[in-house]
């Protein structure tokens, strides 16, 4: 076999983690080859704060033999070769003699210098770079090199872009299958849900998981809610605020909160101008929180504003065959404001998909 098909078993080993289960770590796959290639070992990262893949597979191999100086390391991951919640892994690699390893990607973290480290020790290593292995750990790498969460926006519109008529009336645009899709895959996958207040009142959205026909499960909810429109009264009665023990409601607001507020609801006071959040400092705040992945449900203006401030990394966009030929419905991306043909946004098409007479479109946005 040839590295890239070893390195791609590692990686069918990686995806066994549950990503929620290993934030805010990656992905992570390994396995020990013989000198005849032959799998003596192999492992995953299944839980953060807990074994590496490459500790995990050296074990497994270590229960069949005792001596690892001939056997090759595949790794899907450049190895870590700081102390964190555990000890490097290029310790355990050199004192077992390993003598090769072949790595899959390279650690986007600035701490991480396993190659070099395992050089110095005399081990051979070779890159073998696998653009799966990436795609899987795009979450990981938009964390470090963005210091941000990696943001995916969902947005349903008729196929001229509208999102609500011009009374905000905007259910149902989807159809059912493309709706259990957002819950059963997107909203399941992330650590919470961003919105707006305004979008909250609007359509008294819960903002939960709801999978099949009655489980129904918590999802975080970050809100921007400048004034604390949903801290009144009025407001108190509202969907999203349901009972919580797994998950919190975030408001997002430069106001002072006075007052005790629930153990499940938290305020995040950051600055504001003209109206809207520093992202910069929502986004320090929400990495501290291990928020690592969130998924954007909004209206025209919030999603239009995160494209323009180039937070945003993906769109799932859900085209129904439907028409609103009103000029003042409401669009998907709605900002009052000149923008040039030049000065377009350019996306990266990833996947098509027909649900039912739906049509979802995958894009990927870069910077």
């Amino acid at each position: 076999m040839t590295s890239a098909e070893y390195l791609h078993m590692a990686f069918l080993l990686s995806k066994k983690a549950n990503s929620k289960d290993i934030r805010p770590n990656p992905f992570v796959g390994a396995i020990l080859v013989d000198q005849n290639g032959s799998i003596i070992g192999e492992g995953y990262h299944q839980k953060a704060g807990e074994g590496h893949a490459e500790v995990n597979a050296i074990r497994n191999a270590k229960e069949k033999v005792s001596d690892l100086s001939s056997c090759t390391l595949y790794v899907t991951l450049e190895p870590c070769s700081h102390f964190g919640k555990t000890p490097p892994c290029t310790s355990l690699i050199i004192e077992n003699k390993i003598s090769k390893v072949v790595i899959g990607s390279m650690d986007p973290n600035p701490l991480v210098s396993g190659v070099n480290v395992l050089e110095a020790a005399g081990i051979e290593v070779e890159i073998c770079i696998l653009p799966e292995i990436n795609e899987l750990n795009s979450v990981f790498t938009i964390n470090h090199k963005y210091k941000r969460p990696k943001y995916l926006l969902k947005t349903a519109t008729t196929i001229n872009g509208k999102i609500a008529d011009r009374n905000a009336s905007s259910k149902w645009i989807s159809n059912n299958n493309s709706r259990k899709l957002v819950h059963e895959k997107l909203r399941s996958s992330v650590d919470a849900i961003l919105t707006t207040a305004k979008t909250v009142i609007k359509d008294n959205a819960t903002m939960n998981i709801r999978v099949g026909q009655e489980k129904v499960e918590e999802l975080n909810a970050i809100i921007i809610d400048k004034n604390l429109d949903l801290l009144k009264q009025e407001n108190a009665s509202l969907n999203i605020f349901y009972p919580r023990t797994k998950s919190k409601i975030y408001l997002v607001t430069d106001k002072i909160q006075e007052g005790v507020l629930p153990d499940n609801l938290e305020v995040i006071q950051i600055p504001f101008t003209n109206g809207a959040c520093d992202m910069d400092q929502l986004n320090a705040d929400l990495i501290k929180k291990n928020f690592c992945e969130i998924l954007v449900e909004a209206g025209g203006k919030l999603n239009a504003s995160m494209i323009k401030e180039k937070q945003i990394d993906e769109i799932y966009l859900f085209i129904a065959p439907s028409l609103i030929i009103d000029t003042h419905a409401i669009n998907a991306f709605n900002l009052d404001e000149l923008q040039l043909m030049d000065n377009k946004t350019v996306l990266k098409l990833i996947e098509t998909t027909i649900i039912d007479e739906d049509v979802l479109i995958r894009y990927q946005l870069s910077y």
